[in-house]
């Protein structure tokens, strides 16, 4: 395969994955979770095959062509990987506030478990108990 077909190859999976990671971030603040799954295994996968290509960038023969002939279009390809980078880095951090914010809800909703169970009355009607902090005489 000739460097232009490969850096060609390159430039249009890094561009997938700027627009994987684009959805993945917009996924995150829509908190559609369950969206998420298969779009990392459309990442992972693109990942291998950008890591696949790279090697068959690293292997060519003509390599050297590629810091003289083709400079203009790796430092576009390494820029495009760049803003790859920063828009991960942003899903990163959203996803962990966003489960950091979860985990605190759970927290919150565990404790008022303790003090209050769910019972049924007469007329079959879920009812919440509070078990509050202590007996009344």
């Amino acid at each position: 395969m000739s460097l232009a077909l490969l850096l060609e190859t390159q430039q249009s999976q890094l561009e997938r994955l700027l627009e994987l990671t684009q959805q993945e971030l917009e996924l995150i603040v829509k908190r559609k979770a369950l969206a998420l799954p298969p779009l990392a295994q459309q990442k992972q996968q693109l990942l291998i095959d950008i890591q696949t290509t790279d090697g068959e960038l690293a292997q060519h023969p003509e390599r050297q062509r590629l810091r003289d002939d083709y400079q203009p279009e790796v430092d576009a390809l390494r820029e495009l990987l760049a803003t790859c980078q920063e828009q991960n880095q942003v899903a990163e951090q959203l996803l962990e506030q966003s489960l950091n914010g979860v985990r605190q809800l759970s927290n919150i909703m565990s404790r008022l478990h303790e003090r209050q169970s769910m019972t049924y009355d007469k007329k079959a009607q879920t009812k919440g108990i509070n078990k509050g902090s202590g007996f009344k005489v």
